[in-house]
């Protein structure tokens, strides 16, 4: 009788470890068929993925991506117009570009030189020379604000001019470093959501420029790390004005 119960309670205990087993067992299943995407997920996937190829869409896709992080908006100098200059924008990026800013600035750290073009009259008194107009002028370019906010289509070029670097018409410039410095922006919020991301992590550089070295009123472009002095260049072009006081001092520098 105690054999009988001992196999009861054993055939018992081999039951609920079944019933345990099966338990868990099931538990395993269900929880792999969530983890497994559903077959008609995959195949929908994998004809998503057949049609991209087939189409092109997808080297399309890549080559947007690619375009968006570096393509970028490139200037560049053309010709003279008048007494100003003509420019040019051109948007090398997959996406429509604002231009939120565009200025021409002199080197801040260097002195330039402009040349009379024309005959004037002087005054001559105490020892010093007064031009028409006085010795105190401005430079109109510095000035130019046009094209701030203006929209460039994807893969699309703008020309446009620049006024003069100097307010009077009786002067050019003869040796002087200047930038063409401008800012960038995506058209579409989520883009430009996007672009300010990458921005701060100093993945696109939204603020740009360009080194020109003009002599005799030519436009050189120059790299932005090429330290380039106008005066020096002067002195260096020139001999009787290399003989100057002011050639002089940068020689001893």
């Amino acid at each position: 009788m105690g054999f009988d119960m001992a196999g009861k309670k054993n055939n018992k205990s081999r039951t609920q470890r079944n019933k345990q087993n099966g338990a868990g067992s099931t538990q395993r299943n269900n929880q792999s068929a969530q983890k497994r995407p559903s077959r008609g997920i995959m195949k929908f996937a994998k004809r998503a993925g057949q049609f991209l190829l087939a189409t092109g869409a997808l080297t399309l896709l890549a080559s947007f991506a690619y375009d968006f992080l570096t393509g970028d908006v490139q200037v560049k100098y053309l010709k003279p117009s008048g007494r100003g200059y003509e420019f040019q924008l051109s948007n090398n990026n997959s996406v429509d570009q604002v231009i939120d800013e565009f200025r021409i600035k002199p080197d801040p750290d260097q002195q330039f030189i402009f040349k009379i073009d024309k005959d004037i009259y002087a005054n001559v008194h105490n020892g010093g020379v007064t031009i028409p107009g006085g010795n105190t002028t401005y430079m109109p370019a510095y000035e130019f604000k046009e094209m701030d906010g203006y929209e460039l289509g994807a893969k699309s070029e703008v020309n446009f001019r620049i006024p003069p670097l100097v307010a009077r018409d009786y002067m050019v410039p003869e040796y002087i470093v200047v930038f063409a410095e401008y800012k960038t922006s995506p058209k579409n919020p989520s883009m430009k959501k996007i672009a300010s991301f990458l921005t701060r992590l100093h993945l696109r550089e939204p603020k740009q420029q360009q080194k020109y070295l003009i002599v005799d009123n030519y436009w050189t472009p120059i790299s932005n790390g090429n330290v380039v002095n106008a005066i020096q260049t002067a002195c260096r072009d020139d001999d009787v004005f290399a003989q100057s006081e002011t050639c002089r001092a940068y020689l001893k520098n």
